[in-house]
C-alpha cells in the first residue's frame, strides 16, 4: 500500500470542512445530552420522594378516616382488603423514603424489590403508562418487570457501591449501554456513511493530485477505505472518551459488574427464560459489530460512488439502506419476500438489541443471535467485495474521471 496515499487521504479527511462541521455538531449534541437532557430525564427507576411524601400524607388521612368509621376490613363488593393494602403501601414507601434520604440504596432496592414481588400489579400500575403505544402492552410490561427484578437482584448480590445514579441507570457505562440499545445506535453507522460518502467523488475535482501516484485503481479504492475506516473509528473513540469523562464527573463511571438481563428463550415469558450477564460482557459481545458495520458501509459507499459519482446521492442511498428495516418492520413481521428476517443484514444494525435477545423478543423468534449476525454481516461484506472488484474493472480510473 502506498504510504503517501494514506497520508494524503487522512490529511484531506481531517481538513474537510464537511467533516469538521459534522464533528463539531456531534460534540455540541453530546454536551447537550450529557449536561442538559440526561440529568433532567426521569427513567423507569427514578424516585421522587417529595411527591411521594405528599401522596403518603393524603393516604394517611384516608386511613385515619377509615379507622374512625371502622372500615378496616374487606370491601364486600370487591373482595379487596383496601385498608390492609394501603397500610402496606404506606409503610414500605415510608421506609423507601428513609433509605433514599440515608443514601442506603441497598436497602432501598431491597424494599422496592419486595414491593414488586409481593404483587406484580404494583409494578404494572407504575409502568403501564410508559408503553401505552405498544401493540402488546401486557407482554412488554411483563418483560420489563422480569428485567427489573433480575437487575435489582443483581444489585443486591453485587460487591460494587450502589448509588442512586446506578439505580437510575445514569452512570457512564449504563448510559453507553442504553445508547447501544436505543435508536441512537444508528448514529455510529451514519458517521461511517457521512465521512466516506465523498472519499472517491472529491478526486474528480482534484485529479492532478493522484496522477503521479504509481498505484492501481483497485488498490487506490482499498487505500481510501482503510483511511476512512480508521478515521471513523478514531472520531467515534474520541467522542466516546469525551462522553465518558463528562458523565463520570456527574454520575460516576459505574462498575463493569453491573448486571444486564439477557432474554435467551421466548416461550412462557417467565424468569426462567432470562440470564444475567455483566455490562462488561455485554460490551465485549457488542463491540465486535462496530468495526464490521463501519467497514461494510464504507465499502458500500465506495461501490455507490462508482455508479453515481455524486456524494449527496451516495449519502442519500446509503442512509436509506441504513434505515431500510423501518420500511417493513412490525412486531409481527418475521419474513420478507419469503426470507426470514434473521438472514437479512439490516436486522443486525441495532446490534445491542441482538446481544440482549431483545430483537428475538420483539418479533417472537429465537434465530436472531449475535453469532449469526456476525456471519450474515461478513457474508454481506464478501458480496459487496465481489461486486466492487468486478465494477472497478468496468468503471476504471479513466472512465470514472471522464467528464
Amino acid at each position: 500500500m502506498n504510504i503517501s496515499l494514506l497520508k494524503h487521504e487522512f490529511a484531506v479527511m481531517s481538513k474537510s470542512k464537511k467533516n469538521v462541521l459534522f464533528i463539531i455538531s456531534l460534540t455540541v449534541l453530546l454536551f447537550c445530552y450529557c449536561l442538559l437532557i440526561l440529568p433532567n430525564t426521569e427513567t423507569p427507576d427514578s424516585f421522587d420522594p417529595k411527591t411521594l411524601s405528599i401522596d403518603l400524607e393524603e393516604l394517611a388521612a384516608t386511613q385515619e378516616a377509615r379507622e374512625a368509621r371502622g372500615a378496616t376490613g374487606i370491601i364486600l363488593m370487591t373482595g379487596q382488603p383496601h385498608y390492609a393494602m394501603n397500610d402496606f403501601y404506606y409503610n414500605i414507601h415510608k421506609k423507601m423514603i428513609t433509605a433514599y434520604e440515608d443514601n442506603d440504596f441497598k436497602r432501598f432496592i431491597s424494599l422496592r424489590t419486595h414491593y414488586y414481588e409481593r404483587d406484580m400489579n404494583n409494578f404494572f400500575n407504575e409502568q403501564i403508562q410508559n408503553i401505552t403505544q405498544s401493540p402488546f402492552p401486557i407482554k412488554d410490561v411483563t418483560h420489563l418487570y422480569n428485567q427489573t427484578l433480575l437487575r435489582y437482584q443483581g444489585y443486591l448480590n453485587a460487591d460494587f457501591p450502589l448509588t442512586y445514579a446506578v439505580v437510575e441507570q445514569k452512570t457512564a457505562l449504563q448510559t453507553i449501554h442504553n445508547f447501544l440499545l436505543g435508536p441512537a445506535i444508528f448514529l455510529i453507522m451514519f458517521c461511517a456513511i457521512y465521512f466516506s460518502c465523498d472519499v472517491l467523488v472529491r478526486d474528480k475535482y482534484n485529479q492532478t493530485v493522484l496522477q503521479g501516484m504509481p498505484i492501481s485503481w483497485y488498490r487506490m479504492l482499498n487505500g481510501k477505505t482503510i483511511v476512512a475506516f480508521f478515521y471513523t473509528l478514531v472520531v467515534l473513540s474520541l467522542l466516546l472518551i469525551l462522553g465518558i469523562f463528562i458523565l463520570s464527573i456527574q454520575f460516576g463511571i459505574g462498575s463493569l459488574e453491573i448486571p444486564v438481563p439477557i432474554k435467551v428463550e421466548n416461550w412462557d415469558f417467565t424468569l426462567d427464560e432470562y440470564e444475567v450477564t455483566t455490562i462488561a460482557s455485554f460490551f465485549l459481545n457488542s463491540i465486535i459489530f462496530i468495526p464490521i458495520l463501519v467497514y461494510l458501509f464504507i465499502r458500500l459507499n465506495i461501490l455507490l460512488s462508482l455508479f453515481f459519482k455524486n456524494q449527496w446521492l451516495v449519502l442519500m442511498v446509503s442512509t436509506i439502506l441504513l434505515f431500510s428495516e423501518f420500511i417493513y418492520y412490525t412486531r409481527s413481521t418475521r419474513e420478507l419476500f419469503g426470507i426470514e428476517i434473521s438472514n437479512l443484514p439490516q436486522t443486525y444494525f441495532q446490534f445491542g438489541k441482538v446481544v440482549t435477545g431483545e430483537k428475538n423478543f420483539l418479533v417472537n423468534l429465537e434465530t436472531i443471535t449475535d453469532s449469526k449476525g456476525i456471519l450474515v454481516l461478513l457474508l454481506t461484506i464478501i458480496a459487496i467485495e465481489i461486486v466492487l472488484f468486478a465494477v472497478s474493472r468496468i468503471i476504471n480510473k479513466r472512465r470514472f474521471f471522464s467528464k
